[in-house]
């Protein structure tokens, strides 16, 4: 299912390309014939349709009954791609004049706001549409994932101190905010770079007391799998519950500054489109 969505996505992305291409280069209508204004008006509406339909849905009480708020959420996530993806189209990708370039920009802001807002949402929420998370059950995971490697760190003293050395970094409060930003940065790079590593010392240690243990190739391969899933769980386990309390800062913080974002577009877009029926 994984593989069927990425390739959706890159036929769609590698659509848009070549549709891109055909508008730049073969300018088969500009922003004011009826197929560019139109494109801007479903556009626009698009993004009035997400302003007004998800925020109304999770603060006023009579429309909490209106279904759950997996659809709003998901028609919030589409229409805010497709919305400005239609704008986009019809501009011509040519910025013309000033109150437009506010306009455009604007839009762009909030865009890119949102995946940023999206991304956040995921790290401290189970799965795109389910509850927040806490703390306490990323510490639970991870507590749960070390018992599970109790038996392999006993035999492995190299691999409990890597890991009980990973797991310092990860929570550690020490040096400037620059030099913490770049521990938070790249947790999940050193942790597949270490996960790596213990693989190789993982698959040596196997091979060498598996013939001693009476386990065959396929035992032995299967224990090797089984113990890198093991510390790449513990890992993740980690770096969850690391990095749980920045995300949370993160996303609190983008939620405060995504709504004034959106009404200067609000005020951006219907000021380009008087100016457009005005001159």
């Amino acid at each position: 299912m994984r593989l069927v969505s990425q390739a959706v996505l890159l036929f769609s992305l590698l659509g848009l390309c070549a549709a891109a291409w055909v508008v730049v280069i073969l300018k088969p209508y500009t922003p004011g014939s009826s197929l560019g204004y139109n494109l801007g008006l479903v556009g626009a509406l698009m993004m009035l349709v997400i302003l007004l339909t998800y925020p109304l849905r999770k603060r006023v009480r009579a429309m909490q009954r209106l279904g759950t708020m997996k659809p709003y959420f998901q028609a919030h996530m589409v229409l805010g791609i497709l919305g400005p993806v239609l704008v986009i189209f019809h501009t011509t990708f040519t910025i013309s004049s000033v109150n437009a370039f506010v306009a455009f920009m604007s839009m762009v802001i909030v865009s890119s706001s949102g995946f940023i807002g999206r991304f956040a949402y995921r790290q401290i929420h189970h799965g795109l549409y389910g509850r927040k998370a806490t703390v306490e059950e990323f510490e639970e995971h991870m507590r749960t994932s070390e018992r599970g490697l109790a038996a392999l760190v006993k035999a492995m003293p190299a691999v409990e101190l890597a890991l009980s050395e990973y797991r310092r970094q990860a929570f550690s409060t020490d040096g400037g905010a620059l030099a913490r930003a770049l521990r938070f940065a790249s947790l999940r790079a050193r942790a597949r770079k270490l996960a790596r590593a213990i693989d190789v010392d993982i698959a040596r240690f196997v091979h060498e007391v598996g013939p001693t243990m009476g386990w065959d190739q396929s035992k032995q391969e299967q224990r090797v799998r089984r113990g890198g899933g093991l510390i790449r769980s513990y890992l993740r386990a980690i770096i969850a519950a690391a990095q749980f309390g920045t995300f949370e800062r993160i996303f609190s913080l983008w939620h405060v500054m995504h709504m004034p974002l959106v009404y200067l577009l609000v005020l951006s877009a219907a000021y380009h489109v008087l100016a457009v029926h005005m001159y």
